[in-house]
């Protein structure tokens, strides 16, 4: 199932499970700006643009989904699963994921470009320096 949020300027709830995420869907981007979520399936979903700075995602599986320009600055991704997902132009700057989650993370090969917000380059950003 595909999870889209649309709407600009509104307050979202999507429902997933027992958690539920708000988001605020503002010019083409949704914030979820010190989100605390865990134990989240959000596979198959677009979350292109979404900014989840400053929060916490611990366990969350994205596979299958699109992050493209994605920004995950001083986020906490424990236990966080990216398989099979897109993230050209995403921005890890700062956040903390273990040893293990970072390795799979720079083995993607999508982990590449520049986030167009930030400007951070994504491979640099996520720990993994040059292939």
């Amino acid at each position: 199932m595909k999870h889209w949020l649309s709407g600009e300027g509104r307050v979202f709830e999507l429902f997933l499970g027992s958690n539920t995420l708000t988001a605020w869907y503002l010019v083409g981007t949704l914030i979820f700006a010190s989100l605390q979520f865990s134990k989240g399936y959000l596979h198959d979903s677009n979350f292109d643009g979404a900014d989840f700075s400053n929060g916490v995602v611990d366990r969350a599986s994205f596979k299958g989904s699109s992050l493209r320009g994605a920004i995950f600055q001083n986020t906490v991704l424990s236990g966080t699963a990216f398989a099979d997902t897109n993230l050209e132009n995403s921005d890890f700057t700062d956040s903390y994921m273990g040893d293990f989650d970072q390795r799979t993370l720079c083995k993607n090969p999508t982990l590449k470009g520049e986030n167009p917000v930030t400007g951070a380059d994504t491979r640099a950003s996520a720990g993994c320096g040059d292939r």
